[in-house]
């Protein structure tokens, strides 16, 4: 049986962080959140996640501020992460943190396209040899 991929959402909404979480879960992943940005770079830490989905504007610890040092953390830095967020200005005034983010997306998002760049991100390549 197949390990189950772990996702860290860390989004201080709770219906758009229920709502991630009910797609995540639905599509076999198991799913850790954090509800700011203190709570979610401390999870980033223990809980050993496959990916992250970051929203840039927290309370506490802002995204920004939770990607550089994940970026930089030498046992992190590989953890794919994917800002999630709704202010397009907040983005371009964080542009080269967010240039970190291995992927991007601006809220209002396109579903089908997040969870196919999640299941990108968290392909088994051993599995692509079958």
């Amino acid at each position: 049986m197949a390990i189950k991929k772990r996702i860290l959402v860390i989004e201080d909404e709770h219906e758009i962080s229920l709502i991630i979480r009910m797609r995540l879960e639905a599509a076999g992943y198991e799913v850790v959140e954090a509800f700011d940005g203190e709570e979610g770079l401390k999870a980033a830490r223990t809980c050993g996640p496959d990916l992250i989905l970051l929203d840039l504007v927290l309370p506490k610890i802002a995204g920004t501020q939770i990607l550089e040092e994940l970026k930089t953390d030498e046992k992190r830095k590989s953890i794919p992460i994917i800002v999630v967020t709704g202010l397009a200005q907040e983005a371009a005034n964080h542009q080269s943190a967010t240039s970190k983010a291995d992927a991007f997306f601006l809220k209002p998002y396109d579903t089908i396209e997040l969870m196919a760049t999640i299941a990108d991100f968290l392909k088994d390549p051993g599995k692509e040899q079958a």
